[in-house]
C-alpha cells in the first residue's frame, strides 16, 4: 500500500506505463484497501472531473431511459450485501450514477452491461469517484462499445475470431463447426468487463491490469489476451467434453469457477503475444 501511495503522489499515470517495477506490482494484485483509488489514478480520471458537475447532473429532468436503468439495477449483483435490498442505499446509488451518466453522455445514454461496471466501482469507491471512473473507462477504454448498435463490440468480435484462428486453430475450428462464433460469448465477457464471467478475485486482478494498460481508443489488446487466456485454460475441456453447440455455449457463458483462478488466467493471458498493428489491420478490414 505504501508503495502505491508513493507512486500516486510522485508520478503522473502516463509516466509509469513502461516501468517494470510498477508492472510487477500490478501483476501481483493491487491491495484491496486502495484498489479503487489506484484504478482512478491509472485511468487518469482526474482529468475529466469537474467540481459540482456530478451533483448538477443528478438534478436534471428525467429521461425515458431511466425506466430501463431501474429494471436492470435489480439484476446487478443481487447477492452482494451492497445491492441485495430492493430500493436500498446500494441500488439507489447505482441508479443515481447511471442516471447522471445518461445526461453526461447523451450519445451513449445507457446500455446493458454498464450497471455491472458501476456496481463493481461502487464496491471500491464512493459515489462521485465511481461516476468519474465510469466516464474515463467508457471514453478511453471502451469507446464505441455502448452505442445502440454495439458497433465497436461487433468489430472486436470479428477481430477476435481471426486472432483465435491463428492462436488456437484446432479450438477455433471446433467452435466454428458447431456454429459458435465469438459474438455469442465475448459480448457478455467484454461488455461487463468479465464481471459476469470470472470469479471475483480474478475479475479484480483483471481490472488491475486493464487500467494499467492505459487509454486505448481503438483496441483493447488486454481484453483479447484475457479472452484467449480463458480459452487456452479451457481448451482440453471444450475439445473433448463439449461436442455440441449447446454444451459449448453453456460452458462459455457459465465458466467453471475452479478453472478460472486468477493466477492461471493471468498467466495464460500474459503468454499470449499480440501485435497492435495486426489488431488494427484486422479491425480496418
Amino acid at each position: 500500500e505504501v508503495k502505491w501511495t508513493t507512486i500516486m503522489e510522485k508520478f503522473p499515470p502516463s509516466s509509469i506505463r513502461k516501468s517494470k517495477k510498477v508492472r510487477r506490482l500490478v501483476k501481483q494484485g493491487i491491495p484491496d484497501s486502495i484498489r479503487g483509488k489506484v484504478w482512478l489514478y491509472l485511468a487518469d480520471a482526474a482529468k475529466y472531473r469537474r467540481p459540482g458537475l456530478y451533483e448538477q447532473l443528478k438534478t436534471k429532468e428525467p429521461l425515458e431511459i431511466y425506466e430501463a436503468i431501474e429494471r436492470d439495477i435489480q439484476r446487478c449483483y443481487p447477492n452482494h450485501v451492497l445491492f441485495h435490498e430492493e430500493h436500498g442505499v446500494g441500488q439507489a446509488t447505482l441508479y443515481a450514477v447511471l442516471k447522471a451518466y445518461a445526461h453526461y453522455n447523451q450519445e451513449v445514454g445507457y446500455c446493458q452491461g454498464m450497471g455491472r461496471l458501476v456496481g463493481l466501482m461502487l464496491m471500491q469507491l464512493d459515489e462521485e469517484d465511481a461516476f468519474w471512473l465510469l466516464v474515463a473507462t467508457i471514453d478511453q477504454h471502451l469507446t464505441g462499445y455502448y452505442t445502440p448498435n454495439l458497433g465497436r463490440l461487433r468489430v472486436d468480435a470479428e477481430v477476435f475470431e481471426h486472432l483465435l484462428a491463428s492462436h488456437n486453430p484446432m479450438l477455433s475450428k471446433h467452435l466454428t463447426e458447431n456454429g459458435v462464433v465469438p459474438l455469442m460469448y465475448v459480448t457478455q465477457w467484454f461488455l461487463t468487463l468479465f464481471t459476469m464471467a470470472l470469479p471475483w478475485e480474478t475479475v479484480l486482478r483483471v481490472w488491475d491490469v486493464f487500467y494499467f494498460g492505459g487509454k486505448c481508443y481503438y483496441c483493447n489488446k488486454f481484453l483479447f489476451r484475457v479472452a484467449l487466456g480463458i480459452l487456452d485454460v479451457s481448451k482440453d475441456w471444450l475439445l473433448h467434453q463439449c461436442p455440441t453447440n449447446s454444451e459449448l455455449l453453456s460452458y462459455l457463458l457459465h465458466l467453471p469457477v475452479e478453472k478460472m483462478r486468477s493466477d492461471d488466467i493471468l498467466r495464460a493471458a500474459f503468454k499470449v503475444r499480440l501485435r497492435r498493428q495486426e489488431i488494427d489491420r484486422l479491425a480496418r478490414r
